[in-house]
């Protein structure tokens, strides 16, 4: 029996280790949005999606998903030093608290032109993955727009789900509009 035990916990400890975490969007209807950039590095990766026809350098709207695995640091404490990056590259804002608790955090603001930097307003969700953290920023760089859609895209953003999943190929989801962490 103990053999069995043993078997059955070192069994489970390799299918998590390779487990397979992704994001997914549910996206507004009617709005079709493309990757734009993917990349992926030791234990990081970066997903940027635009709207269908735009690009990595040429958007109006964008969302960013960066994640890091392997880092252990409750999401309230690794948004703190995200969000000093964020004021230094665009100081001409401060970020407002929407939700803040020790393992999922969201902010917003809207900026003006600052240096090379366009003006834009965003929602920026850190939370705790499986494996790690991850940082969801959606930007919009027309300030009406993100007003009139505010909770539209708020509601994207709060509903973006990490999935673990055993099998690279589970069916469960879109292969176009998903994101392996």
């Amino acid at each position: 029996m103990k053999k069995v035990l043993l078997f059955i916990s070192i069994f489970l400890t390799i299918l998590a280790v390779s487990a397979y975490e992704t994001i997914i969007f549910h996206f507004p209807d009617g709005e079709l949005w493309e990757s734009a950039f993917y990349k992926k590095r030791e234990n990081e990766a970066i997903l940027q999606y635009v709207p269908g026809g735009q690009t990595s350098n040429n958007w109006t709207r964008s969302i960013v998903v960066h994640s890091y695995n392997e880092s252990d640091f409750p999401a309230r404490y690794f948004a703190q030093n995200e969000i000093r990056k964020m004021v230094r590259i665009n100081p001409t804002a401060k970020y407002q608290t929407i939700k803040a608790n020790e393992n999922d955090v969201i902010f917003t603001r809207c900026t003006d032109k600052y240096n090379e930097v366009p003006a834009h307003c965003e929602f920026l969700r850190i939370t705790n993955a499986h494996g790690g953290i991850v940082t969801i920023q959606y930007m919009n760089r027309n300030k009406k727009d993100f007003e009139n859609n505010y909770t539209l895209w708020l509601e994207v953003i709060r509903g973006a789900r990490l999935m673990n999943s055993y099998f690279r190929t589970e069916r469960t989801f879109d292969k176009s509009m998903y994101f392996e962490l």
